[in-house]
């Protein structure tokens, strides 16, 4: 026999041997290997060899034998080949015995190594293996508004500034968790936001959205998702102000490319005692992309999104028609400059086109709005506390004059994460 043809059978001898002895001494395998050993006396031939051939004909025949351990027998007859590893994969996560499923996939991705297949289902079972992980973060906030109205110039030329402090707290809820076969993940928010100038422009938001978490081919995640709010206003009548309800897609890239986030909304939103000319579909549209910024640790961050506003037209409660659509950008760039402390320049930019007259009026409306600024974050100058400054100068220029504004920001907020 030629030397190759030996040298070949040897290895091919060696792979079975080594990938056996894995399987059957993982963790997840006890209970097949206690129950192979109770079963597998009878069938020991005189030289003490198991014919696993006849294990599996005596198995089928036994109406107390279950799949799972003709599988497993079958797997064991032939633990190279690729099809009885998916079997013997699906039928270890079936049962709930992710480490011996992982286990498996790791096996078909060394016999397989060009199929990406194998390494999507070791990283989608690493992450549903990981226990229940709740994060909620509090945040303590207050901001100071020179033109808080947002008067417009030619009214503040008339009665000058109208300054306003505002005082908020935000509660936000992470929670990832198993649900049978899949991992789902909550998403909430409930931001109240004090006017002490004007208690009318008080704001209360609740926010909730809710679903799976799905491992999709090049190295993404999506999580498909129902979305739900309520926003109030006034602290003194707490009225209702509008619902929303709707569906929402996050996209989430796992591979470290640019393009870190993309989101997908649309939803309905119903202004409770407005005209209902207000009542719209909208939809949105947005991404994130993160680049590394002039220097090691710098990173600077694009964030282009669009809205469109189907508000199926009528007088709302400023008197103008409210359908439009909104193309926009966001970018940030944050510099180490200290230890635990981080300082950048922001911007953001919108153009909106409003798709109608005002009534009664002769010119449809469009704003570009401008918003340049700088924020600071330090960590724990105060213990286990993020501190965020942030100025800001927001522009905004409409075709219509009393749309036409300025304001300048400062704020500071305290984060808490639990």
């Amino acid at each position: 026999m030629p030397e190759i043809s030996i040298l070949f059978r040897i290895f091919a001898f060696a792979v079975a041997v080594t990938t056996m002895t894995v399987i059957i001494q993982s963790p997840g395998n006890a209970v097949d290997l206690i129950d192979l050993k109770k079963k597998s006396n009878p069938l020991i031939t005189p030289k003490n060899k198991i014919s696993i051939s006849s294990m599996i004909q005596t198995c089928i025949q036994d109406t107390e034998c279950s799949n799972s351990r003709v599988t497993f027998l079958r797997f064991l007859e032939n633990p190279t080949d690729l099809q009885l590893n998916i079997l013997y994969a699906k039928d270890a996560e079936k049962r709930g015995k992710i480490d011996t499923a992982i286990a498996t996939y790791q096996r078909m991705k060394f016999l397989d190594p060009n199929n990406n297949r194998w390494k999507e289902n070791i990283d989608r079972l690493s992450d549903l293996s990981q226990p229940p992980k709740t994060n909620i973060a509090a945040v303590l906030g207050f901001r100071i508004d020179s033109n808080g109205a947002l008067n417009s110039d030619r009214d503040v030329d008339i009665d000058g500034n109208r300054a306003e402090h505002n005082g908020s707290i935000v509660l936000t809820l992470d929670d990832k968790r198993k649900m049978g076969s899949l991992k789902y993940q909550t998403t909430g928010q409930i931001y109240a936001d004090s006017n002490h100038n004007d208690r009318a422009s008080d704001l209360i938001l609740a926010a909730l959205q809710f679903g799976p978490l799905l491992n999709i081919p090049k190295g993404w995640k999506l999580r498909p998702a129902v979305l739900f709010d309520r926003l109030a206003t006034d602290r003194d009548k707490r009225e209702s102000f509008s619902y929303s309800a709707g569906t929402l897609f996050n996209f989430y890239n796992l591979d470290g490319n640019p393009l870190r986030t993309t989101n997908i909304s649309l939803y309905y939103v119903d202004f409770w005692n407005e005209t209902p000319g207000r009542d719209a579909w909208v939809f949105t549209s947005s991404g994130e992309l993160e680049y590394q910024g002039l220097k090691p640790g710098d990173k600077l961050n694009l964030s282009p999104h669009i809205t469109f506003n189907g508000a199926r037209g009528g007088k709302g409660s400023d008197g103008f028609r409210d359908q439009y659509y909104e193309i926009g950008l966001a970018i940030e760039y944050n510099s180490e400059v200290l230890e635990n402390f981080e300082m950048g320049p922001t911007f953001f930019y919108y153009y909106r086109n409003y798709t109608d007259y005002e009534p009664g009026g002769s010119t449809k409306r469009n704003d570009h709005n401008f918003n340049i600024g700088l924020q600071a974050t330090a960590i724990n100058i105060i213990p286990n506390i993020i501190i965020l400054a942030t100025y800001s100068f927001e522009r905004n220029k409409s075709k219509l004059a009393n749309e036409t504004y300025r304001n300048h920001s400062i704020g500071i907020s305290f984060v808490k994460s639990f």
